[in-house]
């Protein structure tokens, strides 16, 4: 089991770990509902540096990702990324990535549990192409999330990213010996920034916002406010279960890129109509959260299953994420989820749950 270099700052802050992809992860540091409210109200920190992160090189880099991607890759200059799903032919979703453009290369940034499966798929679909994989090895990844976000990041870096507009990254220099970069990114609701860098375990910067009162988050609460944002998760609400139309978000999705995997059933779906299921948002009339599989049913007709369910300490109710078929429910039903043979009452709610400040 691996562990996070920055596991002796997470001890100091009584973190309590659990293992997740080969790697012992922090799931939370004491009360998630105090988590969950330092990112809603100025700001938080999570260490991401289990997630792998692979450099793509070769004349033909742009052009061989690009027909396997649903963004458009080839529209991205040198301090843009864009994030990205893998689709097989049936337009159902292999996986997700972001993609960092720089001028001599793409850099993917992945979650661990994808790792092989996307160098797999990638090494598939390589056949003669000029362009080679490099994995970065140990990368320090820590992301900001909140209102000040802006504010306390550009505090404790040699550049300011306050700027920098969505999915925009720029370098700084880290130490002497390492750069790194900083980026918008999105998923919480938030303002959010992630910093990177090949070889450093970025804990100067860690403690720097540690001693700004930057709170440390777990995934734990790091779900409960993906949940609350109507964010999906490869895995939970994507998978090769669910087609690209069905769950991804709009702006993953290109359609004016031209051809890549899946790309036929995405235009179909898009002018034809024919996605019967979609991502909708249940407020939840009970006490526990249901669980990712548990049916919804509208009278004794099942209409769709939850992908995620959480306690939201935001709006102070059980909310969950649910693939339910359109044509079959409206924000007037009362609907039923099974929850291990407890039938827990839920009506549509709009997406997201909680607006932040992004």
């Amino acid at each position: 089991m691996q562990e996070l270099r920055l596991r002796p700052y997470h001890d100091l802050e009584g973190a309590i770990f659990r293992p997740e992809a080969g790697w012992l992860i922090p799931a939370g540091y004491g009360s998630i509902e105090e988590e969950v409210r330092a990112v809603r109200r100025r700001a938080g920190m999570i260490d991401w540096s289990d997630r792998a992160k692979i450099r793509l090189t070769g004349s033909e880099r742009v052009p061989f990702l690009d027909g396997l991607v649903t963004a458009d890759l080839k529209i991205l200059t040198p301090g843009m990324s864009a994030y990205a799903l893998l689709l097989n032919e049936k337009s159902r979703v292999l996986g997700d990535m972001r993609v960092s453009a720089f001028a001599d290369s793409l850099v993917l940034d992945i979650e661990a549990a994808q790792k092989d499966t996307i160098l797999q798929l990638m090494e598939k679909a390589r056949v003669s192409d000029d362009v080679e994989f490099h994995d970065l090895g140990s990368v320090g990844h820590i992301e900001v999330h909140g209102p000040a976000a802006g504010d306390l990041v550009s505090g404790v870096l040699t550049a300011d990213p306050r700027a920098l507009p969505q999915d925009a990254f720029m370098t700084f220099a880290v130490d002497k010996s390492h750069e790194g970069q900083v980026g918008r990114v999105r998923g919480l609701g938030e303002l959010g920034f992630a910093i990177w860098s090949p070889g450093s375990s970025l804990s100067e910067l860690w403690d720097a916002l540690s001693r700004r009162d930057v709170t440390p988050i777990g995934r734990d609460s790091f779900e409960i406010l993906r949940i609350e944002a109507g964010t999906p998760r490869f895995g939970m609400e994507m998978g090769e279960d669910t087609l690209a139309l069905e769950v991804a978000p709009d702006f993953a999705l290109s359609f004016t890129k031209g051809c890549y995997v899946g790309q036929e059933i995405v235009a179909r779906g898009t002018y034809v109509g024919q996605v019967r299921r979609k991502l909708f948002g249940l407020r939840v009339d009970a006490d526990v959260p249901p669980v990712h599989g548990d049916k919804v049913s509208k009278v004794t007709r099942e209409v769709g299953k939850v992908t995620s369910g959480t306690w939201s300490p935001t709006t102070g109710w059980v909310i969950a994420l649910a693939l339910l078929r359109v044509d079959e429910v409206s924000s007037k039903d009362t609907l039923f989820i099974d929850r291990g043979g407890w039938d827990l009452r839920a009506q549509i709610h709009p997406l997201p749950f909680v607006r932040g400040s992004a």
